[in-house]
Parts: structure tokens; C-alpha cells; sequence
């Protein structure tokens, strides 16, 4: 039966990872939005780049301390721990003048300024549908509904009646309502139109006692039924379906008429719409981002007899003359003055952080962390940021799964550190070890039992820094195992001092002063201590990652993975930005991302036969490979040996039996727990 990557996660929860927002937060996410603690993995949720990807994990824990209030123009107010980390501009023009050119980063919490820019995605993905299709069962005692088409057209005219009914309809057993007030002809006439049209159905007028409305009533069990299906029953409840938020914006036009026509308005200076579905709300602001339009969004606390209202306002003059053409109203007078206080270019609403305030927070804060090569998720404010570990996570999970492991035969190992939280994450065996210490405890599990597959998951301070005797010792062992470091260059558990990856005078923000030491070159310390695969990894290039877990995985010695993970929270220097390319500039001023591939400039780091010159200049060439850092970073497998005697190989020439009989298959006891072992001559020699 093959693996699949869910098989492989845990219930178990992220408690170290300090760059959370509170568990309310609203996530942007297909088909409605949610908040993050209802947010599963799988889930797919709207990227930084404008696009749905899958959560791979949803990060919990508690956290005490400040917590940080940012509230922008226009979308209201986020709450997050001090690292959390938002898609960001700083402000570069004063706090009265726009910025003239717009350099996304990410910036923690604590370290925005009122001014700067917090970035909302505009949805990139058009997906044109042309038609759907009715299914529904002919209904012997309803004589009163009129059979439905079996297809109908997903044209303008149906999309301005969707509106109408998301706004103002209501199913009521076998009746579908419109409900408007007397004066509100045109729209009345419009829907009677709409639905005579597209489904031959006429309507009756239904005065309401007592007030000025009036109900617009089709006698149709089947259109009832459908429109509740698809656009929800109750208010509350009204939204929008994921397809049609994908429709080209001039159809999506067509359902804002209707939606604007029904719970909105046009006042003297701005445009308003109402609704108590939080769904619709964040929907309805998507759809007007899409036609070049920033909303102001609003709520208003339930009270009396009314429930929790959402609000949308558009003031700006262009913005509001843009929808009052969609919706068929006046247009405003221009005025020269007017200025509106976000911007939107390029598919990005940057909007000016206009305060920040702090509190004190003692409760559950939330992250996510994303499958593929997505590390940004979108709330209902702006786009966040996350953790590079969780992308070697995904990378490792991905890689089992695809190679269909028995989770049975299977261990991961780790130190201590934000990388050695792993072994909690992954639904195999796992020991948390000692500081240092993980290796040995590795290399002891692989001896007692060859057939299980071990992975060695730690950090560069692990690994390099306490651990770097193990390192050597283990390498020229060459065990069958795979050692996976997280190289990010700083300690992050301990608050970001210098690993023992960090470069000679490298400063992060964490350091008072640069680093005063030189950094280890760990893919050369492991091509020296006799590693036969070594390789470097990017932890944001999750694909490419898995591939190389794979091929370390597969390799029949000990194979090595170094892996690029930046640390959001302590450097901030080599950030995911960074090696993307920014400040990385081609003569045309284009960024250049500073990783490149291996395998894509025909470089070979393979040994293809034993003989010893074959062997010491693919060594050399790697070597010498491993050298290339900075703007121009290598990433893939530098030098892989098949031809060297594993550990256990070497074992089972000496000893027949440990191939066929090994520690962990033997007895040590008998079935009443009576020892099967005799040290009685071990006690006598060291008897003193």
C-alpha cells in the first residue's frame, strides 16, 4: 500500500518557536477564510505570491510576554509575537509621500514602523468556467417547480443574479426569496428578468406587514435548493464559491453589481456594504482588490438584537467611481485632492502601518508552515512569514513517503536544538538525544539492527560545534545512515549567538560585534572524515531538497546533508531575500538568486569506478567546489563513493553471523524473563 505524506505527521505541536500570532487571526483560505486555529494541515491557504498551496503544518504553543499590535490602513489589526515576521517595505519617503520604489522583506513585529508598508496579495489565478451543470431528481408530488435546465451558463447575467441572492435571498422549502424594499423597482424588475431568462420562472410580489419591504417570490424547490448548496442559507452564512472567485474580473463584475445592489450604497462621499457573514466580508474585499479597489473594512460588535456586522467602505475617488461603474451608480465629482492613503501595484495592496501598541499576552499563539516551495501565508491583514525548519521537515516527510518507507523500520535521531524537535514531527521511531550526542546514539541503533533505516537530524551548533569529535569519528566509520544539519549559522534556540558555520566577520543582529572566528567548512570536514555522499540542500527549494533526501537515503554508506536554512528570527542577514537575490544584481538590474544547481552546469561528483586517481580528483573537485559561497552558492551533490565498505559490511566479513543475526534480533532472555546471558566469569574478572 503506498505511503502517503499524511501517514507520516503527528499530532504533536511546535512549543519553541517564538514568531506566532493569537489563535483569532484570520486566514485567507480556499474556499472561505478561517481562523489559524481551525486551520488543518492540507488546508490550502493563500500565499505571499498571490496563490493557494497546501499547509503542511499547523504550529501551537504557549507563549507569555509582549505581544505586538499592528494596525494598518484599511484592513485593521494584527496581533503577534515580537519575531513573528510580516511581508514588509519600510517607509523611505516620510510618513506624507508614498514610496517610490516598493523592496519587500521580511521585517519582525518589533521591528515595524509606523509608515512602513505591510503587503496584502492580490489573488493571481483567472480560471474561466463557461457552464455548470444541474443535477437534481424529478420530484413526483412537487408539481408546483418548474424542471430545471440541466446546464446553465456561468455568463454575467447568472453572476449578477448569484449576487442578488448572496445579498438579499433566502430558500424557504420550496420557494426561493428575494427580499427588497418597495422603492428598490429596477433591481426587482432586473432579478424577475434574470430569472425568467435563465430558468423560465416568473415571480410574485409578497408585501411584508408592518415595514416598507417587499419579497420577490419563484416557487422552485430545485432552484431553492441548489442556490442554498452553493451560496449558503442564513446571512450569516452567505458566501461566495472558490470558482467563482477565480472567474476573469469582468464577470466577477457582474456578481459585485448584485451583491453592491443588494446590501450596499452610494453616499455623497463614499460607497458602503453590510454583512454578517465574516466569509463573505474577506470575499467581497478580494473580489474589489482584484478590480483595482481598496476597502476599508470595519467591525461593528454585536449588540441588542444585532448580530456582529462586517463592513466595507470605499471613499477614494477613483475607487469609488471604478465600482459605481460596476454597480451602475453616479460617479463622483474628481477632486484633485483626494489621496488615497494605500497603494496598489503589481498585483500587491501595500498598506501604511498607521499604529503599533504592545501588551502583555499569556495564552496559545499559532504558525503555519507550508508544503512545496511556499513559506508565506496571507491573514485577513498581511502576509506572514515562517520558519525555514519546517520546509526540511516537509522535505523529509515528502521523501519517505515517496520512497513508501515502513514507518515500522524506521528512526530518526536527533540532538538538541530548533532542528532536533524533528523526531516529534514524523510519524516513524524517534529518540531526542543529548546536546552533541546524537551520532553515537545513531550509530549504536544502526549496529544493533542493519535493516533500519536511520536519519540523523541536527544543527550546525549540534553537529560542528559540541558534536564535531562525533562528526569526524562517525564519517570514517561510513555506516549506512543519513546526517542531516540545519545550517542557518546561529544558535536560534539561545537566542542567535555565532554557530560554528558562521563566517569571519559576520554580524547579525544578535551579535554585538562581528563574529571573531573562522567559519567550519562542513562539506569539506565530511569529504576529510570520509563521508562517502555529501551534498548541500536549500530549505526553501523543498522539491529539490527532497530529491537529495532521497539519493542520501538510497546511497549504501554514510551520506551527508548540509542544508541552507535561514533563521528568520536571529540572522538576518543571509534571509530567504537574500538568497533569492536581493542586492544580487545582472547588468539589467535584475536579482539573481545566489543558490544554483549542480546537476544544471554538468558538473559529476560521482565516482564511477574504484580506481584510487578516479577517487582523489572527484575529491579534490569537490573540495574545491565547496569553496563557492556567497553570490554564487552551490547546491546539490558534490561527492558520492559507492565503492567504499560500509561499517556493517566490514562487521559481517569479520562476523558472519551479524548479517544474518544481529544485537537486535538475538534472545536475551527466556520467555519467563530468566536471563539467557552468563556473566558470571565477567563479575569474577573484575572482582577486586
Amino acid at each position: 500500500m503506498a505511503l502517503k505524506l499524511s501517514d507520516l505527521k503527528t499530532t504533536a505541536h511546535n512549543d519553541w518557536c517564538p514568531g506566532c500570532v493569537t489563535g483569532e487571526t484570520l486566514v485567507v483560505s480556499n474556499p472561505s477564510v478561517k481562523q489559524i486555529q481551525d486551520v488543518k494541515p492540507g488546508d490550502r491557504v493563500l500565499t505571499a505570491a498571490g496563490e493557494f498551496k497546501p499547509v503542511g503544518a499547523k504550529i501551537r504553543h504557549h507563549y507569555s510576554g509582549p505581544m505586538y499590535s499592528v494596525r494598518v490602513k484599511s484592513f485593521g489589526e494584527i496581533k503577534a509575537t515580537p519575531e513573528h515576521p510580516f511581508v514588509a517595505v519600510q517607509r523611505t519617503e516620510g510618513r506624507h509621500r508614498h514610496n517610490i520604489e516598493f523592496v519587500e522583506q521580511k521585517v519582525e513585529a518589533s521591528d515595524l514602523k509606523v509608515g512602513d508598508y505591510l503587503v496584502f496579495p492580490v489573488m493571481q489565478a483567472v480560471v474561466d468556467t463557461e457552464s455548470f451543470n444541474i443535477a437534481h431528481v424529478r420530484r413526483a408530488k412537487d408539481t408546483r417547480s418548474r424542471p430545471l435546465p440541466r446546464v446553465v451558463p456561468l455568463s454575467v447575467d447568472f453572476l449578477r443574479l448569484a449576487g442578488y441572492y448572496i445579498a438579499e435571498g433566502s430558500s424557504h422549502k420550496r420557494a426561493l426569496i428575494y427580499s427588497f424594499d418597495k422603492g428598490e423597482t429596477e433591481y426587482i424588475s432586473d432579478v424577475s428578468a434574470l430569472m425568467e431568462s435563465l430558468f423560465g420562472l416568473h415571480g410574485r410580489l409578497d408585501a411584508k406587514e408592518g415595514s416598507n419591504g417587499v419579497d420577490l417570490v419563484f416557487n422552485s424547490s430545485y432552484l431553492s435548493e441548489l442556490f442554498e448548496s452553493i451560496f449558503g442559507a442564513s446571512a450569516e452564512e452567505k458566501h461566495i464559491p472558490h470558482n467563482f472567485m477565480l472567474l476573469p474580473i469582468e464577470k466577477q463584475s457582474a456578481l459585485l453589481s448584485g451583491i453592491w445592489r443588494g446590501d450596499g450604497d452610494f453616499r455623497k462621499f463614499r460607497a458602503r456594504y453590510t454583512t454578517t457573514s465574516v466569509v463573505l466580508a474577506e470575499q467581497v474585499k478580494m473580489l474589489l482588490l482584484r478590480q483595482g479597489i481598496i476597502p476599508i473594512m470595519q467591525t461593528e460588535a454585536a449588540h441588542d438584537n444585532h448580530m456582529t456586522a462586517y463592513r466595507l467602505y470605499v471613499s477614494y475617488w477613483r475607487d469609488y467611481n471604478r465600482l459605481a461603474e460596476i454597480v451602475g451608480a453616479k460617479s463622483r465629482r474628481v477632486k484633485a485632492r483626494d489621496k488615497r492613503s494605500s497603494v496598489l501595484r503589481n498585483g500587491r495592496a501595500y498598506l501604511p502601518v498607521s499604529q503599533i501598541k504592545t501588551f502583555q499576552f499569556d495564552g496559545q499563539v499559532y504558525d503555519l508552515t507550508m508544503d512545496d516551495t511556499a513559506h508565506t501565508f496571507v491573514t485577513s491583514v498581511t502576509a506572514s512569514g515562517n520558519c525555514g525548519d519546517f520546509g526540511i521537515l516537509n522535505a523529509v516527510q515528502m521523501a519517505l513517503a515517496e520512497m513508501n518507507v515502513d514507518p515500522s523500520r524506521t528512526v530518526v535521531v536527533s540532538g538538541v536544538g530548533c532542528s532536533s524537535k524533528v523526531p516529534h514531527f514524523i510519524k516513524t521511531y524517534g529518540v531526542h538525544t543529548l546536546h552533541g550526542r546524537s551520532l553515537p546514539f545513531a550509530t549504536g541503533i544502526k549496529l544493533a539492527n542493519p535493516n533500519l533505516e536511520v536519519i540523523d537530524v541536527g544543527g550546525d551548533g549540534d553537529g560542528m560545534g559540541i558534536g564535531a569529535g562525533h562528526f569526524v569519528n562517525s564519517g570514517r566509520r561510513n555506516l549506512d545512515m543519513l546526517y542531516i544539519i540545519h545550517d542557518n549559522e546561529v544558535y536560534g534556540l539561545t537566542k542567535g549567538q555565532a554557530a560554528p558555520t558562521m563566517k569571519l566577520g559576520m554580524k547579525t543582529k544578535s551579535l554585538p560585534l562581528p563574529n571573531v572566528n573562522q567559519g567550519i567548512n562542513p562539506l569539506m570536514l565530511a569529504i576529510a572524515s570520509g563521508y562517502t555522499f555529501v551534498a548541500r540542500g536549500y530549505s526553501y527549494d523543498v522539491r529539490h531538497l527532497k530529491d537529495l533526501i532521497i539519493k542520501g537515503i538510497r546511497h549504501n554508506g554514510f551520506a551527508f546533508l548540509d542544508v541552507l536554512q535561514p533563521c528568520p528570527t536571529y540572522n538576518d542577514v543571509q534571509t530567504k531575500e537574500y538568497w533569492a537575490g536581493e542586492g544580487n544584481l545582472d547588468a539589467a538590474g535584475k536579482p539573481q538568486p545566489r543558490t544554483y544547481k549542480l546537476e544544471e552546469t554538468g558538473y559529476d561528483g560521482i565516482v564511477h569506478n574504484p580506481d584510487e586517481q578516479e577517487m582523489e580528483k572527484k575529491v579534490q573537485q569537490a573540495v574545491l567546489k565547496s569553496f563557492e559561497f556567497g553570490d554564487h552558492t552551490p547546491i546539490g551533490v558534490f561527492y558520492q563513493n559507492e565503492f567504499v565498505t560500509t561499517y556493517e559490511g566490514r562487521l559481517a566479513s569479520r562476523m558472519p553471523s551479524y548479517k544474518t543475526n544481529p544485537p537486535a534480533d538475538q534472545e536475551i532472555a527466556r520467555a519467563d524473563g530468566t536471563p539467557l546471558a552468563n556473566i558470571d566469569k565477567l563479575l569474577e574478572d573484575m572482582r577486586v
